[in-house]
């Protein structure tokens, strides 16, 4: 016999012999649910209160929440060529006016879209998954690590994954209504949400064709005009904020450089078959990590053999291609939406209008993990008779690596975030603590935002000398140095002078990336500027980070 588990369109075998068993099993995989939301809910919790400090991404986008009010924010350009959607800002604003300029106020609304999102995804898998597969599906969007550090982070990504959330949510209300005030409030629900979300049209053209398609060639016409409503209310919406706002966010050229280096455009068109098998070998694996997390971090294994399993992700294809094939068989258009939404982000990634890399797919998280949990609760059941205990290890496995993940950084917070991880706020403060009267700043071009940002919001007591980017007016390594030298000599007249760069960052908003080459190849990493300040005085204390420096150096006498 065979029912549905609370509608899903994925049948449930009833266990007819032993319904105590089988209600037990039920009753311990929805705790692993819940118990999976908890520790989602406490490991976005904790990195919040850790409170560390912004990067410089997220500084680029606080600077315009701390300077505007609502009326530039929403009608101006915003600060360093920042995009970011309206809806959003006006929550991020909001927050700010309630709680002040701080680093958690800036995170509170990113931090409820990630909370949020944990508890509206239980109903979708509800929909789709028996309670294994729902225990699976909660437990990678609740641990994987680019969507914890995502709802703590003061970028819209966390809101970009609860529009698709919720478009979820809301098509499991209505794609099989059919009375107008239901398709009205559908409508009404995704033209609102695409105000807070630029990726939220991928999620809802998706729909809007999958849906579209899948009654057409049943012929289903009454269906197919009715959908028309909720479909027309999200174009209208659609077209009105573009042109309202988003087309002032029009990527410029030193963007698309930016993302073309480092291969986030499908080519087009293919001219090897690597090329051709971009979409599932480049863009389809890479997913699989960020934002899904299922990849092992294997730099501290000393087993090569192990290192080489491990970076693999063998158990997630094979997840996912199973559920391919099982939602192919029983739920043809609720896979058909999925995979419109993926194939709108390969033709606008092929046309340069939207980069498939790193963050910008976060919004991608729920539809990837919805296919994957499908085909890892098959896989899993079919131990299920040998050995619920095997069942349950083998649906753990694809739970595993985010788990552990996400509890090395609880241990170790200074490894959440990875190359994101900043230390902007302590080294300025570093600074502060110990500054005398007399002293002199010197802040390097690369570190002007972060100066700029936490002058305005920590009130630092200091006036930094800011210091010139030379490099569009030198033709060389020995030019840039000696215009940079005409520079540094007039600090020589101070006892004190603290010095404040990046030895990592060789761009500034607008800067094409990697260029010019032999600033990067020479100059980068500040060695040489840190040798003329040893000439000019004694180092006598440093605040030295991965990606950073802070150097005091006693100036000698002027002879």
């Amino acid at each position: 016999m065979q029912v549905y588990y609370k509608a899903a369109p994925v049948l449930v075998e009833k266990e007819l012999k032993a319904p105590a068993p089988a209600y037990k099993a039920r009753l311990g995989w929805e705790t692993v649910a819940w118990l999976f939301i908890g520790l989602g809910v406490f490991v976005r919790l904790f990195h919040f209160f850790d409170n560390r400090s912004l990067w410089l991404d997220e500084i680029y986008l606080a600077s315009s929440l701390v300077k505007m009010d609502l009326f530039k924010l929403t009608f101006s350009s915003l600060e360093y060529e920042q995009k970011a959607p309206i809806g959003f800002l006006w929550m991020c604003k909001f927050a700010v006016f309630l709680f002040g300029n701080g680093e958690m106020a800036l995170r509170l609304f990113p931090l409820f879209c990630g909370i949020l999102a944990l508890f509206a995804f239980l109903p979708v898998a509800r929909h789709f998954l028996r309670p294994l597969g729902v225990s699976v599906a909660l437990g990678i969007l609740a641990l994987a690590p680019p969507l914890v550090y995502h709802s703590v982070e003061i970028k819209q990504y966390s809101a970009e994954l609860l529009a698709t959330v919720l478009c979820l949510l809301w098509y499991t209300w209505f794609n099989k209504k059919e009375s107008y005030s239901a398709l009205v409030a559908w409508g009404v629900l995704g033209a609102v949400i695409i105000w807070f979300s630029f990726t939220s049209i991928f999620v809802l053209a998706g729909m809007a064709m999958g849906a579209g398609l899948y009654h057409l060639l049943k012929k289903e016409w009454s269906t197919v005009f009715k959908l028309a409503i909720p479909f027309g209310l999200w174009f209208v919406s659609f077209v009105v904020n573009y042109f309202l706002f988003t087309q002032k966010h029009a990527d410029s050229e030193w963007l698309l450089h930016f993302f073309r280096i480092r291969g986030s455009f499908m080519p087009f068109p293919a001219t090897s078959f690597e090329e051709l098998i971009w979409p599932i070998q480049r863009a389809g694996t890479r997913l699989l990590d960020y934002p899904l997390g299922l990849l092992w971090d294997v730099s501290a294994i000393p087993s090569d053999v192990l290192q080489f399993f491990l970076r693999r992700p063998v158990f997630a294809i094979i997840s996912t291609l199973v559920g391919f094939v099982l939602l192919f068989k029983r739920d043809k258009k609720f896979l058909m939406t999925l995979v419109f939404s993926y194939v709108l982000v390969l033709i606008a990634s092929a046309l340069e209008m939207y980069p498939v890399y790193e963050r910008l797919t976060v919004f991608l998280a729920p539809l990837l993990i919805m296919i994957v949990a499908v085909g890892c609760e098959r896989i899993a059941l079919q131990f299920w008779t040998v050995s619920k205990g095997l069942s349950f290890a083998v649906a753990m496995l694809l739970v595993a690596a985010p788990f552990w993940a996400s509890a090395k950084q609880i241990v170790n917070p200074g490894e959440f975030g990875g190359y994101k991880k900043a230390y902007y706020r302590e080294a300025l403060l570093q600074i502060e603590n110990n500054y005398q009267e007399g002293d002199q700043v010197y802040v390097y071009w690369n570190m002007l935002a972060p100066y700029h940002f936490y002058k305005d919001t920590y009130y630092l007591p200091y006036d930094a000398i800011e210091g010139s980017d030379f490099r569009a007016v030198s033709s060389n390594a020995p030019d840039y140095l000696n215009k940079l030298g005409s520079e540094l000599n007039g600090l020589k007249k101070n006892k004190r002078v603290w010095l404040f760069y990046s030895k990592k960052l060789s761009m500034n908003i607008g800067d094409f990336d990697k260029k010019p080459v032999w600033y990067i190849n020479e100059v980068l990493g500040g060695k040489d500027m840190h040798k003329k300040f040893s000439e000019m005085g004694k180092e006598v204390y440093t605040y030295d980070t991965h990606d950073l420096k802070v150097s005091l150096f006693e100036m000698k006498p002027s002879e």
